[in-house]
């Protein structure tokens, strides 16, 4: 029978995470580049929300007057 998806992928990590052992300094650096990647992230989206209720109280304060 064929692994899944899931299990394949947690044997890969496994198996990262036992070759990144013997270098605890880029694990390290892996781990910090993917919560760096999460902040970012986050950020965005936030500043998304931001821009897009700036300018809907942009546009509706410099629309036409009904």
């Amino acid at each position: 029978m064929n692994p899944g998806v899931g299990e394949e992928a947690g044997t890969t990590t496994r198996t990262l995470i036992e070759a990144l052992k013997s270098t605890p300094a880029i694990l390290a650096l892996v781990l910090f580049n993917l919560a760096f990647m999460a902040l970012v992230a986050y950020i965005q989206a936030t500043n998304s929300t931001r821009w897009h209720e700036l300018m809907q109280q942009t546009l509706q304060q410099c629309g036409p007057k009904t």
